[in-house]
């Protein structure tokens, strides 16, 4: 039977299609499925530098967030949103704002000092999302500061 609910889970190998569809689905250029893709997202799921996670709802991929870190000498870490991607059919559900909150809570835990994003100026949805998540906008850059 199904509840409906959000399950966050690190992504897998296994997951490339899904995770293609998804980006097809969600107006994202997908980039062409051949083995050169397939191993370059084997070693983003496999790479512990990064997180890559997805939102199931009744096992299937509504979503996806992906954060780089970067270790600093002089400086805590940083963590970069690099895509977050929710399907269309499962927008206005709190998705995206509970993978947001799942990698905040990640980068703050690996002792991140901020956590920001780069939008494109023309993006008003991601750019009001990113707002109301608590995030202050610095040109095309968000950043949020992450405390212990």
């Amino acid at each position: 039977m199904s509840d409906g609910r959000v399950h966050i889970r690190r992504g897998r190998r296994t997951d490339f299609t899904a995770v293609m569809r998804l980006l097809a689905a969600s107006g994202v250029t997908v980039p062409v499925p051949d083995r050169a893709t397939l191993r370059r997202f084997r070693q983003l799921v496999a790479d512990l530098g990064g997180d890559f996670y997805l939102a199931l709802v009744d096992d299937a991929v509504v979503g996806l967030v992906h954060v780089a870190y970067a270790r600093q000498l002089a400086a805590p870490p940083s963590a970069r949103l690099d895509q977050l991607v929710v399907a269309p059919t499962a927008r206005r559900r709190g998705i995206a704002s509970a993978l947001l909150a799942f990698v905040e809570e990640r980068a703050q835990r690996r002792g991140c000092s901020a956590f920001t994003c780069i939008v494109p100026d023309a993006d008003a949805v991601a750019r009001a999302f990113l707002g109301r998540a608590g995030m202050a906008a610095d040109g095309q850059r968000f950043v949020k500061p992450l405390r212990d």
